[in-house]
């Protein structure tokens, strides 16, 4: 199977491949139902349970899961759920856990809240243990949180229409301080973040390039720096997750019924990468029932993958939440390869220096494009353009009439 490929289906076919189904009561499948719209999904550090952001009934769900693994095959069960709401929940989008008994979500609509979440499952309204309140964060959509040693935690905000990625320290005193803006420069509304679990690299997907930007997690990153590396082939890239061995990354394709696995190919993420491999998580109907209101929707939004990596889950308003063995994914598609722990040494200069002109190029390609579709804008926006549309009118209503004489 070579890069890119569908796994076990192709265009044509609808067929969702390696679902897990879920056991739950009558009552946890309602509240599943009840999510709406959904956007990101995280497992707990302790894969026990599962939060899940409901973006337009501003809530907050974690719900407690089991899973199970006998003989090969894997069960899953939700034992349990806490609903959250909060004066302070408008609109969450991306959430994060801190530790397994605090939750950092991102409000597209508010602020960046941290959550303490309750012992005991039920209902609850909350006020956050505390607040990030910053001028450079504005409208934070997605968020990662970073352990940085001796119990010290930062938090990376997507602030989707400021484009820009901000830093902030997870504290509940002076929270509006040292908060710095990370990454501005190629972001066109950056979607999602993740880091890697060694902290060397960070993910970002850009929904209007339709790429994920990839950052070496350096000292000197600022907000003129350029991306290392640049996965294509997403349509419109939103949940993202690094594997826990940092080997793969998952990236949810809002825009079509699919979830990609990229693999990294060396010791890095340099260059430009496409799809190892694209497995369907929704089949037609849900997802053209999810498209029906705008064409970059539809798909799976939120995606996660557990520490053992024999599970993937995603979410989305038509299919609130899904299992998928990923297991199952990855021997698909490495049936028919020679393997899939191919390593190439980056020690060889030139083939550094490769993947950094692969780079280069990509962003020239989205600078071309930019200054096209703004020369494009000034032109409607000429004088010339404003006097001259009666003309088009004329010459259009001409060729429609020839065309219905033929």
């Amino acid at each position: 199977m070579q890069p890119g490929q569908l796994l076990g289906d192709d265009m044509q076919s609808d067929r969702v491949v390696a679902q897990i189904d879920y056991v739950a009561s009558e009552h946890l499948r309602d509240v599943v139902a009840s999510l709406g719209r959904t956007e990101d999904v995280r497992f707990s550090p302790n894969n026990r349970r599962l939060a899940v952001a409901g973006f337009f009934r501003n809530k907050i769900t974690v719900f407690d899961v089991s899973i199970a693994t006998s003989r090969g095959s894997k069960s899953i069960a939700l034992t349990g759920a806490t609903e959250i709401s909060s004066t302070h929940l408008n609109n969450p989008h991306g959430l994060d856990f801190i530790d397994d008994e605090k939750i950092v979500v991102a409000n597209r609509e508010g602020n960046v809240c941290v959550f303490e979440l309750p012992n005991e499952i039920g209902k609850y309204e909350l006020a956050p243990a505390f607040v990030i309140r910053s001028e450079n964060a504005s409208t934070p959509g997605s968020v990662a949180v970073i352990k940085n040693g001796d119990g010290v935690y930062e938090a990376l905000i997507c602030n989707n229409y400021a484009h820009t990625v901000t830093r902030h320290p997870l504290v509940a005193t002076d929270s509006t301080k040292n908060n710095e803006v990370l990454l501005k420069k190629w972001l066109d509304i950056p979607d999602g973040v993740s880091v890697s679990r060694n902290k060397e690299w960070i993910a970002i997907s850009n929904h209007d390039t339709h790429t994920v930007l990839l950052y070496e997690n350096r000292p000197s990153l600022n907000e003129s720096s350029h991306p290392d590396g640049i996965l294509r082939g997403t349509n419109y890239p939103h949940g993202l997750r690094f594997t826990s061995d940092g080997r793969f990354i998952l990236v949810a394709d809002a825009g079509s019924p699919y979830v990609n696995i990229y693999q990294k190919e060396g010791s890095d993420w340099r260059g430009v990468g496409y799809p190892f491999i694209s497995f369907r998580v929704l089949n037609n109907q849900d997802f053209l029932r999810g498209q029906q209101h705008n064409p970059r929707e539809g798909g799976p939004k939120g995606v996660d993958t557990n520490d053992a990596m024999n599970l993937i889950v995603t979410t989305c308003e038509s299919q609130p939440l899904a299992f998928f063995d990923f297991g199952a994914i990855l021997e698909g598609a490495c049936e028919e390869r020679s393997s899939c722990n191919s390593n190439y040494s980056l020690s060889n200069s030139r083939l550094h220096e490769q993947k950094a002109l692969e780079v280069i190029h990509e962003l020239a390609e989205q600078e071309r494009v930019k200054e096209l579709a703004k020369k494009l804008q000034q032109f409607q926006n000429s004088k010339f353009w404003r006097i001259t549309a009666p003309l088009r009118q004329v010459h259009a209503l001409l060729g429609w009439h020839r065309r219905t004489e033929i």
